[in-house]
């Protein structure tokens, strides 16, 4: 293990907690126009699925720019 693995992993965990609360904020928004009828139920979920998968692929993109690998 080099020296500088231990602090890829902590930039990588940073990060992907920082996406992590991004999209918890998101969600948050979204929760909030369906409830005031401003969105669909159906609208809603589809936005919670696009929002889901730009989130995994932001955390594919962060483990390769942090960890290396492939995707």
């Amino acid at each position: 293990m080099s020296h500088s693995e231990p602090r890829n992993h902590s930039a990588y965990y940073a990060a992907v907690s920082a996406a992590d609360e991004a999209l918890e904020d998101a969600l948050g928004h979204i929760r909030a126009e369906q409830d005031d009828g401003r969105i669909s139920v159906v609208d809603a979920a589809a936005e919670r699925v696009q929002l889901l998968e730009r989130h995994l692929a932001e955390c594919q993109r962060l483990r390769r720019e942090h960890l290396g690998g492939t995707p």
